[in-house]
């Protein structure tokens, strides 16, 4: 075994996973890797593979098992705290999971639509108001994903950049564990305060209504709510923003596409290509194994790590035809972008919803946006779980 985690990315398409994961896929797609504390995981960089690990409830993402993969300081900084319920065993994580189905239900979602729409067309507004060149995730991609959780949660718009930098840290590959925990001690005391709030006037909110229907009812602890909350603002806004910035910078890079996606009859199924080329999620998904399993021919031993690369898995060349290639008329496989199994991402259609708007009504009301920058000169982040920039100059 000579990998170790994370692969060091090539950066001659940036958007492209690390050229190492296709070897891995071809000669060993469930595979030993050594990871930041020198312990050695199961890494596995094929569909197949991975579809099959995501749908087994014998690899669980009960971060307190013997074995579970940490693949960061920040990561490990998490077992010495109250965890969010993804991260609990699977009767926890099922039973908060369940509070949550109604309030993110596709119809609800769908709801939001005007919401959604309205928030973007103010956020073109106030970029095209301001200078040229923009950066398309400050001006843009940013406050639009973040504006639109905000609502949904009841957080205050105004504190959305405050808490963004504090996810920054907790989801860096590379801070410490003393930034992460003070990062996370400052998101817990914040939304422990929207918690008191809303346990003395309960607003018509998800927070809202979870603390009037949860917690004043006694089925869920004020410290679960926090813990609740704090991970859906952060898996709800970096991933959705970074996934905007990224989605557009691929349609720039590929001009063709760009117009076929215009002209698609069906934008569901282009934003779907979108999440499959793109998967912002650069970090695997973990699990520990709680039983012996076979996974792939490979045998992964109860109290082992493994490690679910969903980057790799979507260009898998066995399941994508061309898969380096961004095509918006692909004909419909499921990717794995937004999860599979019991973790498949709660929030999934309200992503959809979001892409659908974001990419549509960008182009539409700013036809001749274009990089400011050669492709070269964008500067990618290096040290962060998601696949971003740390600007994107446009202009129009």
């Amino acid at each position: 075994m000579s990998d170790s985690y994370p692969l060091p990315k090539d950066w001659r398409c940036p958007l492209d996973p690390p050229s190492g994961f296709k070897r891995l896929r071809q000669e060993a797609p469930v595979s030993r890797i050594r990871v930041w504390d020198g312990s050695t995981p199961w890494l596995i960089t094929g569909y197949a593979q991975a579809l099959e690990a995501l749908g087994d409830p014998r690899l669980s993402m009960d971060f307190r098992l013997p074995g579970f993969p940490h693949i960061s300081p920040a990561s490990a900084t998490r077992r010495d705290r109250l965890l969010p319920f993804p991260f609990r065993s699977d009767e926890e994580y099922r039973s908060q999971r369940a509070m949550l189905l109604q309030e993110l239900s596709p119809r609800r979602m769908e709801a939001l639509r005007p919401l959604i729409q309205r928030t973007v067309d103010e956020t073109i507004d106030a970029m095209l108001a301001g200078p040229r060149p923009a950066d398309l995730m400050a001006a843009f991609a940013l406050p639009v994903a973040s504006l639109v959780v905000c609502e949904l949660l009841g957080v205050p718009r105004e504190d959305y950049e405050h808490l963004h930098v504090l996810s920054r840290t907790i989801g860096s590959r590379t801070a410490g564990r003393e930034a992460v925990d003070r990062a996370l001690d400052e998101m817990d005391g914040y939304f422990q305060r929207l918690v008191d709030a809303n346990k003395r006037e309960p607003g018509d909110t998800l927070m809202g209504r979870v603390v009037a229907e949860q917690v004043l009812r006694g089925k869920l602890s004020e410290q679960d709510a926090v813990s609740m909350f704090q991970f859906l603002f952060f898996t709800g806004h970096g991933p959705s923003a970074y996934m905007f910035g990224m989605g557009v910078v691929a349609l720039l890079f590929n001009p063709e596409q760009l117009g076929e996606f215009l002209a698609a009859k069906e934008p569901t199924q282009a934003v779907q290509e979108l999440l499959r080329y793109v998967t912002v999620s650069q970090n695997a998904r973990q699990r520990a194994a709680t039983e012996d399993l076979t996974i792939g021919g490979q045998v992964i031993r109860a109290g082992e790590g493994v490690l679910v690369q969903l980057d790799s898995a979507n260009r898998d060349e066995t399941v994508f035809s061309d898969p380096d290639r961004l095509d918006v008329n692909r004909p419909p496989h499921r990717n794995l972008a937004l999860g599979h199994g019991i973790h498949l991402c709660m929030g999934r259609a309200l992503a959809l919803i979001e892409l659908e708007v974001v990419f549509g009504t960008l182009f539409r009301r700013v036809p001749t946006l274009r990089l400011a920058v050669p492709q070269e000169e964008i500067p990618f982040k290096q040290d962060e779980n998601l696949l971003g920039a740390h600007e994107v100059p446009v202009t129009w």
